[in-house]
């Protein structure tokens, strides 16, 4: 009985004991929390006192202090940002956006036992992240850090989950933080959200996140990562957020990730991920927005996405690798809001199901190769506020449905074949921009077209439209910045009311038929800075109120009826770059007061000036051109015109000059076209000119010999008439016995003969020269099976190229030109001129040009004949080659295809008599053989084709490629250096880059150029350079820039190129690569 009332009693007596210990633990801890109020204060104060606030925020902590609070056993409860629990205890401090400059070093957060949310984002923190000084040991009660948006440095502590064992949400995004992923970061076992975006983390993604089972956000977006996407993330059967995108990794998607089924946002654009979509990420049925852009994704779009992922807002795969047809199944998608297809290689019709997706905001299907008309059903999408369609094949007119988008704000359809009346447009209530040129649009512009008041752009040059320009546009006046309306079929006069577009930027009317008093054109446009209304009738007298115009920088009114004379008050347009003003009826004086401006282009010529050539011109320092031609100019040609040593065209032809050249004139290094004609009281030391004592003799004795000259030239003459005769009527006589014999087979089959046999002029109608070999244009014409299509591998603007195998083992690649309805006047050489040309091509040879085996013209045809190279373009490697291909063009080759380019050119322009000046340098004339070594082809062809004479008004060259002054029919070594630098850059960055190229030399997106990191811009489907090759690929980047430079003389030439890529193996910058700004390039000089 004892034992078991013993037994009975210890219950109880545990049961006690257990209450004594509760009740000293809550004494306890209510006494450790109302005395360590003071320490937390005392903590955060420390921090205070070690940060600096901005000026912005002054008062953002001016609250923690001592005196803010009654009692200060709880004073930091009182403080902005800081939260108390019921005990007085610190469980939360978010200040952020307080404007706090300093480290964390000072915050020793072992004061702080009880908290449990700290939010310090959106500051200008510097210094590493947390730990070991912030804390002696774990921090048990903090769930949520959030230190993002700041500058904070240094590797993420692998030591976090130690102490911070209880972390759920970690932000530490938009920072600086380097070094790799701590695989560490698996220990947060209760982890939920984990961001560490825009930072500068390297070294991939640690499969162990995987085993995270609580992960619900993942967000690693814009480092350097690298690497794959590991499959084993698809153990996160809780995530419902995915941002890895701008990371640089190089995998296909893994399948594995249709196992993450709650997921509602992916996100991976931007790195270089390949293959196929995956058909398993069906299962993903909670989906919402997906997003694979700026990838090099390959394959068909599956119809079954559409059909499961019925809550999907938004889909995005454009700047991808995706072919074949949107399928119709994207019309099941009913809750879409953005939809991009842009610039994939995907064709057929626009489906009409298109048309059920009625909550569409964003349409984007431009640059791909869609054909067909646009669907009438697009009309359906009453939401839609952005559709492109531009850069494809679509044909047809615009549906009539059209007007039903009321929500429309940018439509661009430009660059494709739509043709007809735009009459639906002007029924677009919220329409801001219009973007339309280069279609087959005809028919009058509708005159409502802007009369919702929001039109801010309006481009639609290069159609047909015709009638009057439209009244409507007068109520955008407030709004309207550009407006180009060039090279159309319109008439009448501008509408008065046009000079109320007071934001107006560019206003472009060239090559219509418009007309009208100038003076009532433009009032108050601060802005306005491009004006081209050449080629059209407008009349009436230089207004002088345009002198107002003080950010005008291009002004061309050529080609008109303007009278009157040049106001003086046009030498205050501070702005002026550009001042075209030929082909008038302008008359006076030319105004000294132009002499005040920093002109490029001075161009007064075939009007009707009077007087002197002003001496302020030479104050024009950076003048490159200057056309006073076709006037009544007199005097002399004023001395201070040799000050101009930038300028290379001159042109002060046909007018009453009289007197001296100045002999530095002809000496002047820039100027490479001086024209004196027509000015026959000049005489000096200038080609062309009579020396000055000449012009002092007896003018009795020269009109005598002048007349005995003309007797005997009229007799010769008369001679050679008869004796042409005779020879001409013996040809024709032998040529049409020669044809009654068999015509063909003694021109096909007769043989080449090499350059050192010589030959009779006619040899050039069936021969082709070349040293090394020796064949007939029949075994050419046999090969090609007469120029059969089936052996066209290549067409161009002047021609197409066809492959010829010969029986001898000869591979060439010839190209058929046809000059069958070409010009004398741009012909511009003899046939026998021509031949000696041709000739002295095929002694070209450069390891990095190809062979020009030799040349032939027959029947309105010329054949050039060249080596064939294996691998054909650049820019079919670049764009079209899979992606083995793509990865064995590597950094190093794609370097040394840029010095075997250089190289080229450099033999070109400086080793050959006289130097060959290519014009026509682009990535589809520069091949790749077998090892990707570089092979410059075509070089000459654009020369024969287009000369540069100042009669001959062809423009030579690829769009885009082509340098700035070839507008002005500029032709140096300068523009090939131009030429190299586009297509340097675009084999740098793996795509076209005249979007960059146009930034960079504008004044309004210069600023965000410069921001852009080099790590972002250069090829993402490559591997991130290292060490040497990282240097050698900025320093490529830095002489692909100098190149690009708008003045031809800041270029350097192709020599220094080609010594400076081939010496230098370093980088330029003392940066690390991923931190290399387009800004550091710029300011750097070769």
């Amino acid at each position: 009985m004892e034992h078991r009332a013993h037994e009975s009693t210890m219950p109880g007596r545990a049961t006690s004991l257990r209450g004594l210990l509760l009740f000293l633990l809550l004494s306890f801890s209510q006494l450790h929390g109302a005395s360590s109020a003071p320490g937390e204060a005392e903590a955060l104060l420390g921090w205070k006192d070690s940060l600096k606030q901005r000026p912005a925020a002054p008062l953002a902590l001016a609250s923690w202090d001592w005196g803010a609070a009654a009692n200060s056993t709880v004073a930091a409860c009182w403080w902005r940002g800081v939260s108390c629990d019921a005990l007085g205890r610190v469980v939360g401090v978010s200040v952020a956006g307080a404007g706090l400059a300093g480290t964390l070093d000072a915050l020793d957060l072992s004061w702080l036992p009880s908290l449990r949310s700290l939010n310090l984002s959106s500051n200008s923190l510097t210094g590493s992240f947390f730990f070991p000084s912030n804390a002696s040991g774990p921090l048990l009660s903090i769930t949520s850090v959030d230190m993002s948006k700041n500058n904070l440095s240094g590797p993420i502590p692998a030591t976090l989950p130690w102490y911070m064992p209880n972390l759920e949400h970690l932000n530490v995004s938009s920072n600086r933080l380097s070094g790799e992923v701590p695989a560490s970061l698996a220990n947060l076992t209760k982890l939920q959200s984990l961001v560490l975006g825009a930072n500068r983390l390297s070294g991939g993604i640690p499969p162990v996140l995987g085993s995270i089972s609580g992960l619900r956000q993942l967000e690693l977006y814009s480092n350097p990562l690298g690497g794959a996407i590991p499959a084993a993330l698809g153990k996160l059967r809780s995530l419902e957020r995915v941002n890895i995108s701008l990371a640089l990794l190089e995998s296909t998607i893994p399948s594995a990730l249709s196992r993450c089924t709650n997921l509602t946002v992916l996100v991976i654009a931007g790195n270089k991920l390949s293959g196929e979509l995956p058909v398993s990420l069906a299962k993903l049925t909670k989906l919402r927005e997906f997003n694979v852009s700026k990838n090099m994704l390959t394959g068909a779009i599956l119809p079954g996405y559409f059909t499961a992922w019925t809550h999907l807002t938004v889909f995005q795969a454009d700047k991808n690798r995706f072919s074949g047809e949107i399928p119709a199944e994207v019309g099941m998608a009913s809750r879409l809001e953005f939809l991009s297809f842009a610039t994939n290689n995907l064709s057929g019709t626009i489906p009409s199901a298109i048309g059920r997706l009625t909550n569409l905001k964003l349409l984007d299907l431009a640059e791909n190769q869609f054909s067909g008309t646009i669907p009438r059903t697009i009309g359906n999408l009453s939401r839609l506020e952005i559709l492109r369609l531009y850069d494809n094949k679509l044909t047809g007119l615009l549906p009539a449905e059209f007007g039903n988008m009321t929500a429309l704000q940018r439509l661009s359809i430009n660059n494709n074949m739509l043709e007809g009346e735009i009459s639906e447009l002007a029924r677009l209530p919220s329409l801001r921009g219009l973007i339309a040129f280069e279609n087959l649009f005809s028919g009058p512009i509708p005159p409502d077209l802007g009369r919702n008041g929001l039109l801010s752009i309006v481009s639609m040059s290069d159609n047909s439209f015709s009638g009057g320009l439209p009244l409507g546009l007068c109520l955008s006046a407030p709004r309207l910045q550009f407006l180009a309306l060039g090279n159309n079929h319109l008439t009448g006069a501008v509408p008065p009311c046009y000079r109320n577009f007071s934001k107006l930027l560019r206003f472009r009317m060239a090559r219509n038929r418009l007309t009208g008093d100038l003076s009532e054109m433009f009032g108050s446009q601060p802005d306005l800075y491009y004006v081209d209304l050449s080629d059209n009738l407008f009349q009436g007298v230089l207004p002088k109120h345009w002198a107002a115009l003080q950010s005008l920088s291009y002004l061309h009114l050529d080609g008109n009826n303007i009278s009157g004379k040049i106001p003086p008050g046009y030498g205050a347009m501070a702005a002026l770059q550009v001042l075209s003003l030929a082909h008038n009826h302008l008359a006076g004086t030319v105004p000294p007061e132009l002499g005040q401006l920093q002109l490029l282009n001075l161009n007064l010529g075939r009007n009707r000036l009077s007087g002197r050539i002003p001496l302020t011109l030479g104050n024009i320092s950076t003048m490159l051109l200057l056309d006073l031609s076709g006037n009544d100019l007199d005097g002399g040609v004023p001395m201070e015109l040799t000050k101009l040593a930038h300028m290379w065209y001159l042109n002060l032809s046909d007018n009453s000059l009289t007197g001296a050249v100045p002999a530095l004139l002809g000496k002047m290094s820039s100027l490479e076209k001086l024209d004196l004609g027509g000015n026959p009281g000049l005489c000096g030391d200038v080609a062309g000119l009579n020396s000055c004592s000449q012009n002092s003799t007896g003018g009795r004795r020269r009109r005598y010999k002048a007349r005995l000259n003309l007797v005997i030239a009229l007799s010769v003459a008369s001679a050679l008439l008869v004796l042409v005769t005779v020879v001409v009527a013996c040809v024709l006589v032998a040529n049409k016995r020669r044809r009654s014999g068999d015509e063909s087979r003694d021109h096909d089959n007769k043989p080449v003969t090499r350059a050192s046999e010589g030959g009779t002029p006619t040899d050039l109608q069936a021969s082709i020269w070349g040293k090394d070999v020796q064949f007939s244009f029949g075994e050419i014409l046999a090969a090609t099976e007469h120029f059969n299509e089936a052996y066209c591998i290549g067409k161009g603007s002047f021609g197409s190229v066809y492959r010829a195998d010969l029986p001898r083992g000869h591979s060439l690649a010839v190209k058929r030109l046809d000059v069958s309805e070409t010009g004398d006047a741009c012909w511009g050489v003899s046939e026998k001129s021509f031949e000696n040309e041709v000739r002295a091509l095929t002694h070209v040879r450069h390891r990095n040009i190809v062979k020009l085996h030799g040349f032939c013209a027959t029947g309105g045809f010329m054949y050039l004949a060249y080596e064939r190279v294996e691998r054909g373009s650049l820019g079919k490697v670049l764009y079209r080659a899979g992606d083995r291909s793509c990865e064995r063009f590597d950094w190093p080759a794609r370097l040394r295809a840029i010095r075997g380019l250089a190289h080229a050119l450099a033999y070109l322009h400086h080793d050959c008599s006289p130097p060959v000046i290519h014009r026509d340098v682009s990535v589809n004339n520069v091949l790749l053989d077998a090892e990707y070594e570089t092979r410059l082809s075509d070089f000459g062809t654009a020369r024969f084709l287009g000369p540069g004479r100042s009669d001959c008004t062809n423009l030579v060259g690829t769009y885009g490629y082509m340098a700035p002054e070839l507008v002005y029919f500029r032709v140096t070594t300068k523009c090939d250096a131009y030429s190299f630098g586009v297509v340097a850059m675009e084999i740098l960055m793996g795509r076209f880059p005249g979007e960059l190229i146009s930034a960079m030399h504008s004044s309004d997106e210069i600023e965000s150029v410069a921001l852009l990191l080099l790590r972002d811009v250069v090829d993402q489907r490559l591997d991130t350079p290292a060490r040497e090759m990282a240097g050698q690929l900025v320093f490529a980047f830095v002489v692909a820039v100098s190149c690009l430079r708008m003045n031809p003389d800041a270029r350097p030439t192709m020599r220094a190129v080609a010594q400076e890529l081939s010496a230098r193996k370093r980088s330029v910058l003392d940066t690390p690569f991923q931190a290399i700004s387009i800004g550091d390039l710029t300011n750097t000089r070769v």
